[in-house]
């Protein structure tokens, strides 16, 4: 059963598109599971040494992997804490960056789960979504001193 208390029913709404014959209707409803998503929180940096740290959110599949990018670079995997692998909790995990040169960046993560859900790109989305369910991959950019 759908628990839908004081903040379900009140500010965790929505819009939803749905296709119907070929036009796109909107529906008001509440937010009840959360869409797969992983986002960089910061980068910290130990001497030359650089840790990027985030976090994994979504509707309690297992994690199968979350993967960093740097720049145009590939995707690198990324480790997860096993001490945050309760079903419905944030699930953290680090990237050791090695080689981050001065200057610019954009570090961005991306999570998959179990069943092949891959966190999408914003050109994947196939509907425009509320900030509550957005769950498109967020680039950073950070500095590099």
């Amino acid at each position: 059963d759908r628990y839908l208390g004081k903040f379900q029913a009140r500010h965790y709404r929505t819009l939803k598109g749905e296709m119907v014959n070929g036009e796109m209707k909107w529906k008001e409803t509440d937010i009840s599971t959360i869409q797969l998503k992983s986002f960089v929180a910061r980068v910290t940096s130990n001497g030359s040494r650089h840790q990027v740290f985030g976090v994994v959110l979504n509707d309690g599949t297992p994690i199968r992997s979350v993967e960093v990018k740097v720049d145009d670079g590939s995707w690198q995997p990324a480790t997860l804490d096993p001490t945050t692998s309760e079903k419905y909790s944030w699930k953290f995990f680090t990237y050791d960056w090695h080689g981050a040169t001065p200057g610019e960046h954009t570090v961005v993560s991306r999570a998959t789960d179990t069943e092949g859900t891959v966190q999408p790109t914003a050109e994947e989305l196939e509907v425009k979504k509320t900030f509550l369910e957005h769950n498109a991959q967020h680039p950073r950019t950070v500095i590099i001193a």
